[in-house]
């Protein structure tokens, strides 16, 4: 095998300017060397083009691709269409990574020739001051019908799921055959990376699971997708559910308890995404607005398909009368009554402060 092989680093970026030195600088620290940067500027209005071509001319090892801006999904496609490397690693830049990740992973890659690697990560909060981590233990499958059995019993109900991108590490020679054969990031602002993902797991043959943590994925209270409203936000979350339900029938088969996890996760979405435009200041809507926004939520057909095979707890604690009126408004499909228990909990809280 290659015993210095050639790692391609693929960064999107859009108005990046703030995290670009404190992104690129985990990079620079990495124990591994041999990897080029691919920078793909997704029409930043911002110092982020200039700032990219200026590293770009000081280190040879950085490329980078200026685009008009399109989303995140077809930057993420220009970059797998664009990489040199042997091994792919997708980086978002206002994140940060540990200086062993491109070694560890190289050198798992080498000794095991697998298509894809999983490894542990943290998730920071800074808006609520939480650290959350996610660790694996150390584990390897060679073939996909073991793959497909490592995917239903810990794959998918990991916390936060299996989708973030840059907690992956690649095998080029398996994934650019699948890219070329139309297994492209979608043009959506959500999901896009778990979608594609999915979209591989069918043929995954070799895969290993790495115990260490090695990212850290940074919430920020601006600038992240999980801390602003988006009126598309559901859309988004919709689409992934029927990613995921085409795949359990393609590809799964029979597992019930997959299925409960996949039917769980839309629901907290859902809820979740009923009561942001109550805290967002950013989502604009009036009252009319958003108890419209309620029962087009309530009525969609995979939110009510799932609410008729399971239920969870939608809202604050187990004994609150709020979070009882809210579960029950949910899953009758009553959208007022969501919305006015909605307003009494904050009203509450208020008047509790």
């Amino acid at each position: 095998m290659n015993n210095n092989p050639l790692v391609t680093v693929a960064i999107p970026v859009y108005n990046a300017e703030r995290f670009l030195p404190s992104g690129l600088d985990s990079l620079w620290s990495q124990t591994y060397q041999n990897f080029e940067i691919l920078l793909a500027d997704d029409g930043s209005t911002d110092a982020t083009p200039s700032l990219c071509d200026e590293i770009a001319a000081k280190d040879g090892r950085v490329r980078v691709l200026h685009y008009q801006h399109q989303g995140v999904g077809a930057m993420r496609n220009a970059l797998v269409e664009n990489a040199k490397g042997d091994y792919l690693y997708f980086f978002d830049i206002d994140d940060q990574i540990e200086p062993e990740l491109l070694e560890r992973n190289v050198e798992a890659m080498e000794e095991g020739g697998y298509d894809m690697i999983f490894f542990g990560f943290e998730v920071v909060n800074q808006q609520l001051n939480l650290k959350d981590q996610v660790r694996m233990s150390r584990h390897s499958v060679q073939t996909n019908d073991e793959f497909r059995d490592y995917y239903c019993n810990v794959l998918a109900g990991m916390d936060y799921g299996c989708g973030y991108l840059p907690t992956k590490f690649f095998r080029c020679s398996f994934l650019r055959p699948l890219f070329e054969g139309g297994n492209r990031f979608e043009h959506i602002p959500m999901h896009e990376d778990e979608i594609f993902l999915l979209g591989l797991f069918s043929h995954v043959e070799r895969a290993c699971a790495l115990p260490d943590v090695f990212y850290h994925y940074i919430i920020y209270p601006k600038g992240n997708a999980t801390t602003a409203f988006r009126r598309d936000g559901l859309d988004n979350t919709v689409r992934l559910y029927r990613k995921r339900m085409e795949l359990y029938r393609t590809w799964v088969g029979d597992c019930p308890g997959l299925m409960k996890i996949y039917r769980e996760q839309l629901l907290v979405a859902a809820s979740c995404g009923l009561m942001k435009p109550q805290y967002y200041a950013s989502s604009g809507m009036n009252a009319a607005e958003q108890l419209r926004y309620i029962a087009q939520t309530l009525a969609l057909p995979e939110v009510r398909e799932c609410a008729a095979h399971c239920r969870i707890p939608l809202a604050d604690s187990p004994k609150s009368i709020f979070a009882k009126l809210m579960d029950s408004a949910f899953y009758s499909n009553r959208p007022l009554l969501f919305y006015a228990v909605c307003c009494l909990r904050d009203f509450h809280k208020k008047r509790k402060r």
